[in-house]
């Protein structure tokens, strides 16, 4: 039976614990409406309740305590979800070495912590009109790769789960900052662990599979992306009654690995897949499954900054672009327009789905950006996270967990 688990967030529960005597407060009333506005999804007001209760708890609770840690998270957290970076950068900064001296410098919530100030750092130089060469994310990642098999050495227990939120983590958010040898040993590791710990059929162990997997795929090493990725497919297919985001991101991969082995039945096995999939849900837009990036045109090594051009094109009821050109309005230079063409004319999607039927899609338009300092294949998990994949997946977990 297929097994699904929590996320980071919820896996190491930062909560406000208070017994039903604690007097009504400030503080308390702060963090009850906080608590509403996060369950109807206001995320401005969570940001003003959130603020109002850390404020508040700071006069109320000692300063290594465990319900301020939590108010501060929450406030962290919320101050992210309102794009206010600088104060989420500020404060996960603030909760990581505040997690350090209680928890441990290398504990589980330690590291997720860092995970969490990784990730708003991110945002917050995603923001920035000048790029650094190596930012502050990039080193603080560096030193979580650095530290990571120490942490699950001290902590055998948790090791499987820490390997797992990093991995989970570069899966998210991306990975073409580090080394694709480093990456890959990391994911490697953790995917034993993963096996060991929680069997093939765990989508943490599959999520991990499937990285490494993307990870091979950007390494042009083809024999291992259908090695590993086959495994993946297969568990999937058998445990749910419709397709899953991630085989189908798999069967991208493993349709073009195919291909570059010289299998052709294989490439025509996988691309049938994608296009007689199961969709979870009646109505479905199209969904990106494989990106390649744009070569950077030798002519234009001498230019300065980055480039985009606006491409438009049509995507088939089995998910191939056709019909690519140029979009009307593109202000891309003339330098960039092949190799933009180019780019997305290998890209692979799931179709559109109407009435439970795949149809084509005409008039997709996207923006491709070209970076003087990075050329390859984006290999971030494009997760189609509906109610529906969530439900199911909870369905799996709750029925796994009775057992």
């Amino acid at each position: 039976m297929l097994k699904r688990y929590l996320s980071l967030a919820t896996a190491v529960a930062f909560s406000l614990g208070m017994s039903a005597q604690t007097h009504a407060s400030e503080m308390t009333s702060a963090y009850q409406q906080y608590q509403q506005a996060v369950s109807t999804g206001d995320t401005t007001q969570a940001f003003k309740y959130a603020s109002q209760a850390f404020n508040a708890g700071q006069q109320e609770y000692a300063a290594d305590s465990d319900n301020l840690f939590a108010l501060q998270y929450n406030y962290a957290v919320a101050a992210g979800q309102v794009g206010k970076y600088d104060i989420a950068v500020d404060q996960f900064e603030a909760l990581a070495s505040n997690a350090a001296q209680q928890f441990g410098k290398l504990a589980l919530k330690t590291l997720a912590t860092r995970l969490d100030w990784y990730k708003a750092l991110l945002q917050k130089e995603q923001t920035r009109k000048v790029k650094l060469k190596v930012s502050g994310a990039t080193l603080l990642m560096r030193n979580i790769l650095d530290e990571l098999e120490q942490a699950a050495t001290a902590y055998p227990a948790d090791g499987a789960n820490m390997y797992y939120m990093v991995a989970s983590t570069l899966l998210q958010y991306g990975s073409a900052q580090f080394s694709q040898q480093r990456v890959a040993g990391t994911v490697n590791q953790g995917l034993k662990l993963a096996i060991t710990s929680w069997g093939e059929q765990d989508m943490r162990t599959l999520e991990q599979r499937y990285l490494l997997g993307r990870l091979s795929y950007a390494a042009a090493d083809f024999n291992q992306v259908v090695a590993t990725l086959e495994p993946l497919t297969a568990t999937l297919d058998q445990s749910l009654s419709y397709t899953h985001p991630l085989t189908l991101q798999a069967r991208a991969l493993m349709l073009e690995a195919y291909e570059q082995l010289a299998q052709p039945e294989k490439v025509k096995q996988h691309s049938q897949h994608i296009a007689q999939m199961k969709p979870w849900q009646a109505h479905l837009e199209p969904v990106l499954l494989l990106r390649k990036m744009p070569r950077y045109p030798q002519v234009a090594t001498d230019l300065t900054g980055d480039a985009t051009v606006k491409v438009t094109f049509d995507i088939s009821a089995a998910g191939n672009v056709e019909n690519v050109r140029i979009s009307d309005d593109s202000a891309g230079s003339k330098v960039f327009r092949h190799s933009a063409m180019e780019a997305v004319q290998q890209w692979r999607y799931m179709p559109r789905f109407v009435d439970g039927k795949a149809v084509e899609t005409e008039g997709m338009t996207v923006s491709v950006d070209f970076d003087s300092k990075f050329a390859g294949y984006d290999y971030r998990f494009n997760h189609a996270s509906t109610d529906y994949v969530k439900a199911e997946e909870a369905r799996l977990r709750n029925q796994s967990n009775a057992k």
